[in-house]
């Protein structure tokens, strides 16, 4: 019963944790090498828990079995309590040289890509800045343009997110490419992650920040660099052509005034005149 209810706790709790697109893993589809290497990890833990409840349970099991009749020891080769307690230290060990490890891994910055897309400086990662205000997210790309709740990043293409804040603390939280982090004012924290294959990864920021938070939302949309290139010219075009419009009715009021103005002002000129005659 102990067996069969620890059995169970494991496999509901993996299952109330899970999501129809994590299908046989414990983490969403992983899109990003740091994401592979933690799925890993997480997957080896998984299995040791596992193992460790049966052991456990088999031996509590073992101990508790009831017996009809005195039991006289066999004899042949024991294990000491120093042999297993080395025994079961040496496995702690090893456990926690490999969670190290995979967890190192999965901090790392992926391979900088060779051939590097407009706006990233060649054996460095794409540097993107993402800053979170109550309540959106905003990103500027390295030529000048932005954009808001959609970052539109490169296939195969190493990026630097350097994540700030203009308010509050804000969460980023895109499970597939790269693992959680803060935003916070003041402060910027910088996140890494490489998208390999194109496609649309939606999220929500992962810190509560007030009551405009549930409208939050993330969308990283990753296409390929020629896509990209694109993209962000193309952004930068429209924000120049809003800002052209913006200046030209500027000017078309400001011309407006003017000529009001001038023409107030031959007005008031004749108006003079005319009582200059008069006297």
């Amino acid at each position: 019963m102990s067996l069969f209810i620890s059995l169970a706790g494991v496999l509901i709790a993996f299952a109330l944790n899970a999501t129809p697109a994590m299908a046989l893993s414990l983490n969403p589809d992983a899109a990003s090498p740091g994401i592979e290497d933690a799925n890993t990890l997480h997957w080896i833990l998984f299995v040791v828990i596992l193992a460790v409840i049966v052991v456990v349970n088999l031996a509590i099991l073992k101990a508790a079995r009831p017996r009809s009749r005195a039991v006289t020891p066999k004899p042949g080769r024991k294990v000491s309590q120093v042999k297993l307690a080395i025994g079961l230290g040496v496995f702690a060990l090893a456990l926690f040289v490999v969670a190290t490890v995979f967890s190192d891994k999965s901090r790392e910055i992926p391979a900088v890509n060779a051939e590097p897309v407009a706006g990233q400086v060649k054996g460095e990662p794409l540097e993107i800045t993402a800053t979170g205000s109550q309540w959106l997210w905003r990103f500027n790309y390295p030529n000048g343009a932005f954009s808001y709740r959609r970052l539109t990043v490169p296939a195969g293409v190493t990026v630097q997110l350097d994540l700030v804040s203009t308010d509050v603390v804000h969460g980023w939280n895109v499970p597939e490419l790269t693992g959680k982090a803060q935003a916070i004012p003041g402060k910027t924290n910088k996140v890494y992650f490489r998208a390999d294959d194109p496609g649309v990864y939606t999220s929500r920021s992962s810190v509560l920040s007030g009551q405009g938070y549930d409208t939050m939302e993330i969308e990283v949309n990753v296409v390929s660099p020629e896509e990209y290139e694109a993209a962000i010219e193309e952004l930068k075009t429209d924000i120049q052509d809003a800002q052209d419009k913006v200046e030209a009715q500027f000017k078309a009021e400001r011309d407006k005034s003017e000529a009001a103005a001038d023409q107030v002002g031959k007005a008031e000129t004749n108006n003079d005149a005319e009582s200059a005659e008069a006297e």
